[in-house]
């Protein structure tokens, strides 16, 4: 369930509650085509960290956890979506359970879950068996999916943990789902698969930590190699010095075992200066790997950084890079300048960057980025407040052979408060970044938004076409939305998208909810009529739905 607040410039913040399902994930979130790193997480109440905690899909609008959402555990993921680009996933994702019977710490639940196309969901259907006392565990699930007679698809799970008052933790994992089962990642499994896992982990006290970890995958396909992985570790931590030893075994059919060791040793000295000293070394059959990094951090303003690479089959490779940044009150800056060297050839790179605050009202900034014998980039930005209410932002990046590209990209916003609750913003782009690339679109924007009162009315028109392309996209929308009382919002809206290129098609979309907030939650009613495009295949009629959302407001 989605909660959903407008803010300028054509985005809206967008709140999904994601109940847990035993699983790491993915899970599909309401909206696809986020605004990238707009997103905030709240775990309980343990805020996330994005490439650490989770890792999210902007384009699909999923999200997968570093550790599994317990069942009846919640995650509120909060993110922007863009007018005329974000668009919602279609696809349901329902999980069940229900308890059957308990006897004392077991217990014994239906478990199931319906996703997919709501004309011809893929349903899972099983049992599963939960065992929990102080310090020990255990879990059992066997599910079928789209049950029918006796040749279903399967998927079995096993495993258990446990731990002791002297420092004492050790897991078990067993798994098997068969080839047909499909998709099984929402159970953080594959199919056509079956595997072990064990683990065995020892902390005495808060600064030595020892670990043990094994593992079997095996294809139930014939023919195909298992795998098996071993790996051990210790780790040893003071106030300032840090040391960590790991040594990993992996094997693989009759393909040459490798065998890995890693020592990492991490030290500050002061609260400003910070080392890394870090040796790898690889052997795999008759090749021979040897890696080492050193790497420093002298408080915020500069960063030193020497990586060695000796094979026995490529050579030897030296890379070295500083960063440096400097700030003053009105001046911020990066400095870039990494070499790296071959016995056969040399390649550099620079980066740079800054910024400036010129006036209270005028910010400007510069970024370039040049690689020896492959291209450079320079991009310029603008951000200005020429009259009171009044804010513009102008970007643009040049690709002159960098990564490929030869192009520009442009883009220009505005937002401008009219006054007497009146607010206009626009925007032009043409080939706009998205992760970091230009894309072959071109887009024009506008939003006029009028808030008085009780009262908010919205109407906005956006025309976008592939570079190219002889296609163009138009969407019209018009949206009123009152609030009668302190606890209750109506809303009614009009929305009319135009495609041209062969022929014109038009596909409109009217929409009425009500939304009315009870104590710690709120009841959401949505009517919709949906009137297709005419070359829909099969061709459909006007379509009429309605929905009714209960969720938590934080």
């Amino acid at each position: 369930m989605a909660w959903v607040w407008a803010v300028a410039t054509g985005q809206d913040w967008v709140a999904d509650t994601l109940q847990g399902r035993g699983v790491a994930g993915p899970y599909t979130l309401t909206w696809n085509r986020l605004v990238e790193r707009s997103e905030m997480v709240l775990v309980e109440t343990r805020w996330l960290v994005r490439d650490t905690d989770y890792w999210i899909d902007y384009a699909a609008g999923q999200i997968r956890f570093a550790e599994p959402l317990r069942v009846g555990q919640t995650a509120r993921v909060s993110y922007r979506i863009q007018s005329g680009v974000s668009q919602r996933n279609t696809t349901t994702d329902v999980a069940l359970e229900t308890e059957l019977a308990r006897w004392g710490a077991a217990a014994l639940s239906l478990r199931g879950r319906i996703v997919g196309d709501p004309n011809r969901p893929t349903t899972d259907l099983g049992l599963r068996a939960t065992w929990q006392e102080q310090g020990r565990e255990g879990e059992a699930l066997y599910l079928l999916r789209n049950p029918r007679g006796n040749d279903a698809p399967a998927l079995l799970q096993l495993r258990s943990q446990w731990r002791t008052d002297t420092g004492w933790q050790g897991a078990f994992r067993f798994s098997r789902v068969d080839t047909d089962f499909g998709d099984a990642k929402p159970y953080g499994l594959a199919s056509g698969q079956q595997s072990a896992e064990a683990s065995l982990l020892f902390q005495p006290d808060a600064y030595l930590r020892t670990r043990l970890q094994w593992s079997l995958t095996e294809p139930l396909s014939a023919g195909t190699p298992a795998q098996q992985r071993w790996n051990a570790g210790l780790d040893y931590q003071l106030p300032q010095v840090r040391l960590s030893l790991e040594r990993y075994i992996a094997a693989q059919g009759n393909q040459p075992t490798q065998a890995t060791d890693r020592a990492v040793v991490q030290m500050r000295p002061t609260d400003t200066v910070q080392l890394q000293m870090e040796h790898q070394s690889q052997l795999q059959g008759e090749r021979a790997t040897e890696q080492t990094q050193v790497r420093a951090q002298l408080g915020q303003a500069m960063e030193l950084r020497h990586r060695t690479l000796d094979d026995s089959q490529q050579g030897r490779t030296e890379e070295s890079g500083v960063a440096v940044r400097i700030g003053a009150p009105t001046v911020q800056g990066t400095i870039g300048l990494e070499q790296r060297w071959r016995e056969d050839a040399q390649h550099r790179t620079a980066q740079l960057g800054l910024q400036a605050q010129l006036h209270p009202r005028l910010r400007v900034g510069g970024e370039y980025e040049a690689v020896e014998n492959a291209g450079q980039m320079r991009g310029y930005h603008l951000q200005a407040q020429p009259i009171s209410g009044l804010q513009l932002s102008l970007q643009t990046r040049e690709y002159q052979g960098l990564r490929g590209l030869n192009q520009r990209s442009q883009q220009a916003q505005l937002e401008w408060q009219l006054g007497g609750g009146l607010t206009l913003s626009g925007q032009l782009a043409q080939n706009p970044l998205q992760q970091g690339a230009p894309q072959p679109i071109q887009r024009e924007q506008y939003q006029l938004r009028w808030r008085q009162g009780t009262w908010d009315i919205e109407a906005g028109y956006t025309e976008q076409s592939q570079l190219g392309q002889s296609l163009i996209e138009r969407r019209y929308l018009l949206g009123v939305r009152r609030r009668l009382d302190a606890y209750t919002l109506l809303g009614l809206s009009y929305q009319q998208s135009e495609w041209e290129r062969d022929a014109f098609l038009r596909e409109t979309t009217v929409r009425l909810g009500l939304t009315r907030q009870l104590t710690d939650f709120y009841l959401s009613l949505e009517a919709q009529l949906q009137m297709p495009r005419i070359d829909a295949q099969p061709q459909q009629r006007p379509t009429y739905s309605g929905s009714l959302r209960l969720g938590v407001q934080f």
